[in-house]
């Protein structure tokens, strides 16, 4: 089943019970159960697009961080989830310092919450995540993204995290994350920062909650920030809609919950280049050694041109006359 689906069907409150015999009841992904079910809008993205918006995220040139004011939120309530395999492989690819430096519970799949105002450039963003070990359970990060495209939001330091501050996330080492992250702001469930404050009772043990809290969120604002990039000025995304009606009523009559409907959205125009081939056993030449290659990025006013990293092609797509792709405003 699809993450949507995990959460859709979650009805267990979190309960965390201490040694002492303490309780405390806090937000876990059945407190937004019902929420996603009335969620008018519900994407999925296929794996090519979720490398796709990595590459574009990270690409040379004018980056990302110079296009933000032609992004906008895709609706006022959207929900969107991918592989994260495929998005923690294709992150490794283009930042494995920082990546290796992630403390970051393996995950199946992962998804957003999206809720925003009606001018769809700031919002409020939930994190969810589909834990890879047994049983296979929904999980609800700790922390809470503000979205704020036009960067006029607030900031404390991090570690006022747990004092229920609003606070930012900077990488020294790289520009370009860091650039991409000025637009975001995190802040702590306000059941998690009581429970935190409770039980966190030690210096090192508050830096390690909020250093864990925050790199379980921080690394999908680039995802998503190149995600709306492409559905801002760009109107040729693939949209299959996924109706699970049918199975469904098999589903009801064997007592078991429904299936959400949701939309699978791709984009084949950007399908990257294979990882590699198979070498020829008979070869006397070994073939040139794969290597990676950054995406470049060109803004023209309201035209973005993104140079993408080499295209070996596919035959589906017939022959591929150019790698730079042209995208604008609509209209």
């Amino acid at each position: 089943m699809r993450l949507l689906d995990h959460i859709a069907q979650s009805t267990a409150p979190l309960i965390v019970r201490q040694h002492s015999g303490a309780e405390w009841r806090l937000t876990g992904a059945s407190d937004f159960a019902r929420r996603l079910v009335q969620c008018p809008l519900r994407y999925v993205l296929s794996d090519e697009l979720v490398r796709t918006c990595i590459a574009l995220a990270y690409s040379d040139g004018d980056e990302l961080s110079g296009c933000l004011d032609l992004l906008h939120l895709p609706a006022e309530q959207v929900w969107i989830e991918w592989d994260e395999a495929a998005r923690h492989a294709e992150l490794t690819r283009w930042l494995p310092q920082q990546c290796s430096r992630l403390h970051v519970p393996p995950a199946l799949r992962a998804g957003v919450l999206i809720c925003a105002p009606p001018h769809c450039r700031s919002g409020t963003v939930r994190t969810f995540w589909l834990s890879g070990s047994e049983p296979r359970e929904p999980v609800l990060a700790a922390v809470e993204t503000l979205l704020d495209l036009d960067g006029t939001a607030g900031t404390a330091a991090p570690a006022e995290l747990l004092n229920g501050g609003c606070v930012a996330v900077s990488d020294p080492g790289s520009e370009q994350v860091d650039s991409l992250l000025r637009c975001a702001r995190f802040r702590l469930d306000g059941a998690w920062q009581r429970y935190y404050q409770q039980v966190a009772d030690s210096a090192q043990l508050r830096r390690r909650v909020m250093e864990h809290s925050l790199a379980a969120v921080a690394f999908d604002v680039p995802l998503l920030l190149a995600l709306f990039l492409l559905m801002s000025i760009r109107d040729d995304l693939v949209r299959l809609p996924v109706d699970p009606q049918r199975l469904n009523s098999k589903r009801l009559r064997l007592g078991k919950p429904p299936l959400l409907e949701h939309l699978e959205i791709c984009a084949p125009v950007f399908t990257p280049a294979a990882a590699g081939r198979a070498e020829s056993s008979g070869a006397l030449r070994r073939a040139p050694r794969f290597h990676h290659v950054r995406g470049h990025i060109v803004r023209r006013f309201d035209t973005v041109y993104w140079r993408a990293p080499p295209w070996r092609g596919h035959v589906r797509l017939g022959s591929v006359r150019s790698r730079t792709v042209e995208l604008h405003v609509p209209g």
